[in-house]
């Protein structure tokens, strides 16, 4: 498939590529083919990956010839950009190849910043530390939560221009049974900010538990 656009409900709402339809067979794809096989209207730039690869599809039971790529891509906002990470596949025909689509594997905008530490310190008095560690773990805190903040690896996600995830860490004890059993844990939690707009503030949260360990 070519990339072509962005679907976008609101200011901006994710970003969705459209591929188009398939080109000429043809030798194995210069740089330059490559970056016009899968530009549209909204691409800015692409940035190719290592020397293309043949590799059997387990998925599509047939061989391709892939391409790794990076594609900055225009949004209805003209300071925030998508960037598109993912690989062009090309079916090989007879020796040759062919342009078949494209695949997306991540994708992240920029102009929009990650939350920074102090924006996490700031969620977690706004919200409150229930809300980040969920009603289920929160209900099982022995005495005082000993720390909670952003994770040294956040693994920050952007599902949409007003959605992100990553992870905190907290360090509490944990009531885990009935009969007083208690351990002193350490533990992850996914929280998934929501936000009307990009110019608003984050007025929503979800947490996920995550990788924990017993200290």
């Amino acid at each position: 498939m070519k990339l072509k656009t962005l679907f976008l409900t609101g200011i901006i709402t994710g970003a969705a590529l459209i591929f188009g339809t398939s080109t000429a067979a043809r030798a194995q794809p210069t740089d330059a083919q490559i970056k016009k096989d899968i530009s549209g209207a909204k691409t800015v730039s692409v940035k190719l990956g290592r020397p293309g690869k043949r590799e059997w599809s387990t998925t599509y039971k047939k061989y391709m010839w892939t391409r790794n790529f990076e594609a900055k891509v225009k949004t209805n906002d003209p300071e925030v950009f998508t960037i598109v990470g993912g690989y062009a596949a090309y079916d090989i025909v007879g020796g040759r190849y062919q342009y078949w689509r494209t695949f997306t594997s991540w994708n992240r905008y920029d102009g929009i910043p990650n939350p920074t530490a102090d924006n996490v310190t700031a969620l977690i008095a706004k919200f409150g530390p229930q809300k980040f560690l969920g009603n289920y773990y929160f209900n099982r805190v022995v005495g005082e939560i000993e720390s909670l903040g952003i994770a040294d690896d956040p693994k920050f996600e952007w599902h949409t221009p007003n959605s992100v995830s990553f992870r905190v860490t907290t360090v509490y004890t944990e009531r885990y049974n009935d009969i007083g059993g208690k351990r002193r844990m350490k533990r992850n939690f996914e929280i998934r900010l929501y936000r009307p707009d990009t110019k608003s503030e984050w007025n929503n949260m979800i947490s996920t538990a995550r990788e924990y360990e017993e200290l």
